[in-house]
């Protein structure tokens, strides 16, 4: 019989006793403020590039887990400390945020594709700074960034990417929404009722990107709900995001009570696992073609991701939450053991990013413009407590 409090128990020594230390030591700029993102294996900064989505990920982790039980008030500061170095460098005269900036906190670039997600992950971060602090900048922070987003998305479904190319929906895009919606909510949202308007629209929204027959989500739909398969983009899709946009799902269906949704959420978590699972090599496959024909669209698509096994990690334990099969449980321990033969390092703590087919590193690095003190410490965090039946 599996031990679903003794896992809870290991994943937490493992958040607090290794991943904390390693980004609390090495990323933290104690000159500028924010954060350092390109950190090498053993915690040096190879180059101060600040990443903007980075640093509110840096914030919302720090200001999360100083809600947590003895934090130390180094937690909250970093966190406080991260705010106002993005909103003193980062804003853009529109009020949206740039990509990067320098150490020093000069904008270097900018990236629209990017816009939204960063503004989604801005206000989570500041509602968990309400949450530690009760203080209201941070709660009309996030429900400004929150609005943004709703707005942003608005936005592109009408406009379109191009003129004469049809509008899509994003399963990206809606799968932030329903995350940023029912953390501001939670959070920093009763006294607004944009929140909880946001929340139940994504999750009405979300179920149309599940492909019935294969149970796969797909990354873009049209604006009617119809799948193109005619084109190798209309038929991507990224495991990693059917895992995240199911455990995001279900949190927020918890929020306001919809059992109906929450029931349905174990099943399709299955049919994402199922048709991710690399049955030859072990671990996830990143990203795949809906009709399993070759998929050609990106340079990676021969290595596996660290985030599509935290995502799913996720998903397995809120599955099992949800319906205490132990199916769940015993697949949370097979993705868990890969995740430990293949990307957590034992000489130096954190995880690695990317490894080939076999599990092999391909990449020593800890901190990129796209991980960071997030994904896994998130992925500990939550776990630990669905496994908990929290």
């Amino acid at each position: 019989m599996i031990n679903p409090n003794a896992i809870a128990a290991r994943l937490e020594r493992e958040l607090f006793d290794s991943i904390v230390p390693f980004w609390e030591n090495h990323s933290p700029d104690p000159v500028n403020g924010g954060f350092f993102n390109l950190i090498d294996r053993d915690g040096t900064v190879f180059d101060t590039e600040k990443f903007v989505w980075m640093q509110w990920r840096n914030i919302y982790m720090f200001a999360l887990l100083a809600n947590t039980p003895a934090a130390p008030p180094r937690w909250l500061e970093l966190a406080e400390s991260g705010f106002r170095f993005c909103r003193a460098h980062a804003q853009l005269e529109d009020g949206g945020f740039a990509f990067s900036v320098t150490a020093e906190g000069e904008i270097s670039d900018y990236d629209p594709q990017v816009a939204p997600m960063i503004e989604a992950i801005a206000a989570i971060a500041s509602a968990q700074l309400f949450r530690a602090t009760g203080q209201d900048v941070y709660r009309t922070e996030a429900l400004l960034r929150l609005k943004r987003v709703r707005e942003m998305i608005r936005a592109r479904e009408a406009a379109g990417p191009l003129p004469g190319i049809p509008a899509f929906r994003s399963l990206g895009a809606w799968m932030h929404l329903v995350n940023a919606a029912a953390e501001v909510f939670a959070c920093a949202g009763k006294m607004d009722g944009s929140p909880r308007r946001f929340l139940e629209e994504a999750l009405e929204v979300l179920p149309g990107f599940r492909h019935p027959e294969s149970g796969r989500w797909i990354e873009r739909i049209g604006l009617d709900g119809s799948f193109r398969f005619g084109n190798s983009a209309g038929r991507m899709l990224m495991p990693g995001h059917g895992f995240e946009t199911l455990w995001f799902m279900a949190e927020a269906a918890e929020l306001i009570g919809n059992r109906e949704l929450l029931a349905k959420i174990p099943d399709w978590t299955r049919s994402v696992y199922e048709n991710a699972l690399d049955r030859e090599q072990g671990g996830l496959f990143p990203m795949q073609d809906a009709l399993d024909l070759p998929l050609v669209l990106k340079e990676s698509v021969g290595l596996k991701w660290w985030w599509t096994h935290s995502e799913a990690l996720l998903a397995l334990a809120m599955s099992w939450k949800i319906s205490r099969d132990e199916w769940f449980l015993a697949r949370f321990e097979e993705i868990d053991a890969w995740c430990t033969a293949h990307f957590r390092d034992s000489r130096n703590l954190e995880w690695f990013g990317w490894v080939d087919r076999a599990g092999n590193p391909v990449s020593l690095v800890k901190g990129t413009p796209s991980k960071t003190f997030f994904h896994v410490p998130r992925c500990l965090y939550c776990c630990a407590k669905f496994l908990r039946g929290e």
